[in-house]
C-alpha cells in the first residue's frame, strides 16, 4: 500500500498554503483603524487639518469628524468644521458666500495625509467641493485605496 501523497496532491497542497500565505500577508499589510476621540494621533491630524480650514474661512473650527482612516504612514479625512461652540458654520460670512447660496457648496472638507519623521503632514485638502477627489490623490500618491472606504 503506499501512503505517500502522489506528486499532484503535493503541488495542489503547496499550492493552497502559498495562496493562503499571500492572502493573510496582503491583509496585513492593508490593516486600517481610526484613532479615538481624543487619542494624540487623531489631535495630531486634526491639526493639521486645522491651519488650512482656518486660513481659508478666516475665523477657528473644529471638526465633526466623518472618516478618519490611518493605514502604516497615510491617513485619510473627511470632516465638516464647526464654530469652537459646536454650532455650524455661517459660511454667509465667507468668501464661500455666493457659493453656498446658489446651493453648488459642500460644508465638508477632504485629506490626505502621510506621516513622515513621526509627523502628519497635509499632502491634499479640499475644502467646499461638492465632488470628492480623495480617490484621485490616493491613486496618484500611491496610498491604500481602503483608506477612503466608508465603512
Amino acid at each position: 500500500m503506499n501512503t505517500l501523497p502522489s506528486p499532484r496532491s503535493s503541488s495542489c497542497t503547496v499550492l493552497a498554503l502559498l495562496t493562503s500565505f499571500l492572502i493573510v500577508s496582503a491583509g496585513y499589510g492593508q490593516a486600517v483603524y481610526s484613532p479615538p476621540a481624543g487619542s494624540p494621533e487623531r489631535k495630531a491630524i486634526m491639526d493639521a487639518l486645522r491651519v488650512p480650514c482656518e486660513k481659508d474661512l478666516k475665523q477657528k473650527v473644529i471638526f465633526k469628524v466623518n472618516l478618519l482612516k490611518i493605514s502604516g504612514a497615510w491617513a485619510a479625512a473627511r470632516v465638516t468644521p464647526l464654530r469652537p461652540d459646536g454650532s455650524p458654520i455661517n459660511y454667509r460670512l465667507t468668501k464661500y458666500k455666493e457659493a453656498f447660496e446658489n446651493d453648488v457648496f459642500d460644508s465638508g472638507g477632504e485629506a490626505l495625509l502621510k506621516k513622515k519623521d513621526g509627523t502628519w503632514r497635509l499632502l491634499h485638502w479640499r475644502f467646499g467641493g461638492t465632488d470628492t477627489e480623495l480617490f484621485e490623490w490616493i491613486k496618484e500618491a500611491g496610498a491604500p485605496a481602503i483608506i477612503a472606504e466608508m465603512e
